[in-house]
C-alpha cells in the first residue's frame, strides 16, 4: 500500500496548456507516456498548426479554451479535471516531470507543493536580465505582501488537493494566477511546502510570455489581490 501511494499518479490531473505547440508537445507526451496520470488534459488556445492532431495521438483529453489569457484557460482544465490531485506543466519541455513524482510523495502531508527554479541558489536557462529582475521582484512583493514563504513566485508547477478548491476562489485570468495560487494557500492557512525543480532548456519554439506587458498585467494583479481582500 505504501509503495502505491508513494509512485503511482493514477490519482492525479495533469493540466498542459498549449498554443502552436506542433514541435516540443510530442516530446513532452512521449517523456511522461509511463507515469501513469490519472488523465492529461490539453487546454489549447485555438492552435494553428497540428497540436490537436498530435495531442489525439496520446491518452488525453483536448479542450479548446475560447476566451483569452493563460489564467483562464488554466482554471477552465482545472474546472474539468477529476482526480483528487491536480498538477501543471508547460508543453515546451523545460519542466523536469521527475518533479511530479517528488510532489506526489509530499502531497500525502501537505495541501499544496509549489516547486521553485531558484531555490538552494539554482538559476533558470530562460532568464534574461529583464526576466531575472521582474521574477525576483514580484517575487519579493508576494512575500511582503501575501506574507507567502516561496522563493519563485512566476512559476506555476504545483500539485495541489483538489479539496482545497472549495476554501479558495481563484480567479486570474492571466499570469497573476502563477502567484494567486500560492498567496491563497498561505492566507487560508494551509499546508504547504516549496520543492526545487530545475527549469531545462525549452525543446522547441519560442517563450509565449511578453516581459513587458505580462509584467505590468501581473503588478495589476498582485494590487488586484491584495485590495480584494
Amino acid at each position: 500500500m505504501n509503495n502505491y501511494k508513494e509512485n503511482s499518479l493514477a490519482d492525479v490531473s495533469l493540466i498542459i496548456a498549449t498554443y502552436n505547440e506542433e514541435e516540443s508537445l510530442s516530446f513532452v507526451l512521449q517523456e511522461i507516456e509511463n507515469y501513469g496520470f490519472g488523465e492529461i488534459i490539453i487546454i489549447d488556445a485555438n492552435s494553428e498548426d497540428r497540436t490537436k492532431e498530435i495531442a489525439n495521438q496520446f491518452n488525453t483529453t483536448f479542450i479548446t479554451e475560447t476566451e483569452k489569457g493563460w489564467g483562464n484557460a488554466v482554471l477552465k482544465a482545472i474546472n474539468y479535471s477529476s482526480k483528487k490531485y491536480i498538477t501543471y506543466i508547460d508543453a515546451d519541455g523545460s519542466y523536469n516531470p521527475i518533479a511530479i513524482k517528488e510532489m506526489r510523495k509530499l502531497i500525502e502531508e501537505y495541501d499544496a507543493v509549489f516547486c521553485s527554479r531558484y531555490k538552494n541558489g539554482a538559476k533558470s536557462p530562460d532568464d534574461t536580465v529583464i526576466r531575472a529582475f521582474g521574477n525576483k521582484l514580484f517575487t519579493l512583493l508576494v512575500r511582503i505582501i501575501f506574507k507567502c514563504k516561496i522563493t519563485d513566485a512566476l512559476f506555476f508547477y504545483p500539485m495541489f488537493n483538489r479539496e482545497i478548491l472549495q476554501d479558495i476562489n481563484l480567479k486570474s485570468p492571466d499570469f497573476t494566477l502563477c502567484l494567486e495560487l500560492p498567496a491563497v494557500v498561505h492566507e487560508k492557512k494551509f499546508r504547504y511546502i516549496e520543492i526545487l525543480s530545475e527549469e531545462r532548456k525549452r525543446y522547441a519554439g519560442v517563450s509565449k510570455v511578453n516581459a513587458l506587458t505580462d509584467g505590468v498585467k501581473i503588478l495589476i494583479g498582485i494590487f488586484k489581490l491584495r485590495f480584494s481582500k
